[in-house]
């Protein structure tokens, strides 16, 4: 569906944070190009329950709508404006807001990368940020260099030659803070420029000829065990960062190595990255938290590793860059479900979408089919995505300043999906949900099934078939619909021909023995992120004596969500 004229092309509601503490105040902004005053009337939803509505009058400019107190904890909302003229429907507008108590309990992540001197006074990137409720933004090579990361003067050229200025720093810490974003500084936990190694060889990771492990010969790894010299040096330097301004730290790791050998007092032994990386996050954890007890702390565990060893560690999220072999849609899942087990923790996906590269670009509705279906599988999975940014744009490698722009059209969808992950948090996000998608439907499993001609409904993700998960929590069963009909490939990171082909009335059964309280449908992909209420009747089917309720999913673009809400644990009539 074309998006563009219908929705925030006139008139766009946008939070003033991008998400809120318990007892904060909430206002939203309703921006208005209309020429003439008119009247608004507003809805907040929790799910499907209207909880409180108001209206107004709509000016040219900025409108202000301060919500009343809704929640003294946690959660999600979605609010739907409607500007009216008389009796008439002219405009709608809608956005979504959360309330939490520490940014890790929903970390929508995001990026900034360029801080040159022209940047100053320029908050347009933070204003984007804020409009898509990216609450935690990292600050990619900001620093001076690796082994020093805060410089003695204001403006200088980073190693990798870029103009650098920390007065723009400073500004887009202070703009981010106004909205309740907090500010992440990237420092990798144990690179040097070649000077610090030379000086220093007894800090230095070798490899088995004798050769120092680099990255390129320009950034040296470091030994970063608790009784090397190197690893109370760079958390000096952490320290530094957060007295800058910074609310914490994003440690960074290449990947490489994961075994190594290092010198102490003249003896080599090999040590193994996996036991160093938690035993350093806990470090950086005692030393700074005295001094910033509410500090962020994010470990980047590239490719996966090492995720079994860090997942405890002393750390606010469990953060994954992903790479090949993790190739397939399937197995963003898997990353995340994984995460999620072994952490307790929300999961953050870094799943770069070199489609959108500036230099080697595909065509750009390619890319954008592709990183539909990217978001749709991490979000329907649990987990969250660092993709949007610097100048309104998205991440296409791991060197965060060739960021890849995306065309208009695409930028509303991204305003939708991000608008859904935050109303839908608590059916998305919920560490109470159970994924039951493969002992509960396809294969012998009867309890929950799908049906559209001869389309395939699989829990097990593959090329030209719907992919179902579904998941349940009590009071809620949630079905997830991906579709993948049509598509070219399923490489998470590759750009698709087509998007995938519209489908629409689905027949779904589910053998249901709670009492239902109703069934309700939602989807990033329409004009509205809105649940809509499905009707319901009992049937019997001739595999199964039991009854089942039968319902019509109405369409299926690229993610369909419908959630079945009922009385824990009462039986149905």
């Amino acid at each position: 569906m074309d998006k563009t004229m219908t929705k925030q092309h006139l008139i766009q509601l946008i939070p003033s944070k991008a998400q809120y503490k318990p007892n904060e105040e909430i206002v939203l902004y309703l921006h208005s190009k209309l020429e003439e005053i008119a009247r608004y009337q507003w809805c907040l939803y929790d799910l499907e329950q209207l909880i409180l509505s108001g209206e107004g009058e709509i000016r040219v400019g900025i409108t202000g709508i301060e919500i009343p107190t809704i929640s003294t904890g946690s959660g999600a909302y979605g609010v739907f404006v409607k500007v009216t003229n008389g009796d008439n429907i002219k405009l709608e507008a809608e956005t979504a807001f959360d309330i939490a108590e520490h940014w890790h309990e929903a970390p929508r992540y995001g990026f900034l990368s360029d801080f040159k001197p022209g940047e100053a006074a320029d908050n347009t990137d933070v204003e984007f940020l804020n409009k898509h409720h990216i609450n935690i933004v990292q600050f990619y090579d900001w620093m001076y260099r690796h082994d020093q990361l805060v410089p003695e003067v204001d403006d200088f050229t980073d190693p990798l030659g870029r103009e650098i200025s920390l007065q723009v720093v400073r500004e887009k810490i202070a703009g981010l803070r106004e909205h309740g974003i907090a500010s992440m500084a990237y420092a990798a936990v144990y690179a040097s420029l070649a000077d610090y190694a030379a000086k220093f060889p007894d800090q230095v990771l070798y490899r088995n000829d004798g050769v120092p492990y680099s990255l390129g010969s320009f950034f040296y790894i470091m030994d970063i065990s608790t009784d090397s010299a190197w690893t109370p040096h760079i958390i000096a330097e952490f320290l530094k960062v957060l007295e800058l301004g910074f609310d914490g730290l994003h440690l960074d790791q290449y990947g490489m190595p994961k075994k190594a050998i290092r010198t102490l007092n003249g003896k080599k032994e090999v040590v193994a990255l996996k036991q160093l990386y938690p035993a350093f996050i806990n470090r950086t954890r005692e030393v700074i938290a005295p001094r910033y007890p509410v500090a962020g702390l994010i470990f980047n565990n590239v490719s996966n590793y090492p995720v079994h060893t860090t997942a405890n560690a002393l750390q606010d999220i469990i953060y994954i860059e992903v790479w090949d072999p993790m190739t397939y849609l399937r197995d963003l899942k898997q990353l995340i479900d994984r995460a999620r087990e072994l952490s307790g923790k929300q999961v953050v996906l870094a799943a770069y979408l070199p489609a959108f590269h500036p230099e080697r670009a595909a065509p750009l509705a390619e890319a954008e089919f592709g990183a539909t279906l990217v978001m749709a599988t991490i979000f329907a999975s649990g987990g969250y995505h660092l993709l949007l940014g610097e100048q309104e744009n998205v991440l296409t490698e791991g060197y965060y300043p060739k960021y890849g722009f995306v065309s208009d059209r695409f930028k509303q969808t991204l305003t939708f999906y991000y608008d859904f992950i935050v109303m839908y948090r608590h059916l998305l996000y919920d560490f109470q949900l159970e994924d039951i998608s493969l002992t509960f439907s396809g294969g012998i499993n009867t309890e929950i099934s799908f049906h559209k001609d001869d389309i395939i409904f699989s829990p097990n993700q593959h090329v030209n078939s719907v992919w179902t998960i579904v998941k349940e929590k009590p009071g809620y069963l949630i079905l997830h619909a991906i579709n993948l009909i049509g598509l070219d490939n399923d490489v998470w990171h590759q750009g698709k021909k087509q998007a995938p082909a519209y489908l629409d009335k689905i027949e779904v059964t589910i053998e249901m023995l709670e009492e239902i309280e109703g069934v309700y449908w939602a989807t990033p992909d329409g004009n509205s992120i809105q649940a809509k209420a499905l009707d319901y009747n009992w049937v019997t089917r001739d595999d199964y004596n039991g009854r089942y309720i039968r319902f019509v999913l109405p369409e299926l673009s690229y993610w369909s969500m419908v959630y079945v809400k009922t009385k824990h644990g009462v039986a149905t009539a």
